[in-house]
């Protein structure tokens, strides 16, 4: 039960680096320093995402 509220805070800390990420695109001024910072927040985002399906584990 543990595992699942974990995966479930993983894929919602994504959704919400995602999202962000995406609205400062938009906001930030179009500068590449502003631009290449919401495109990792973004990357980030997804990254933590594949970690909480589990797809970053060590095989056994």
């Amino acid at each position: 039960m543990k595992n699942k509220r974990r995966q479930y805070l993983y894929l919602g800390l994504a959704a919400v680096l995602v999202v962000t990420g995406t609205l400062a695109t938009g906001l930030l001024p179009s500068s590449p320093f502003y631009q290449i910072l919401s495109g990792a927040i973004i990357v980030v985002g997804f990254a933590v995402g594949f970690a909480g399906l589990g797809a970053f584990e060590s095989p056994e």
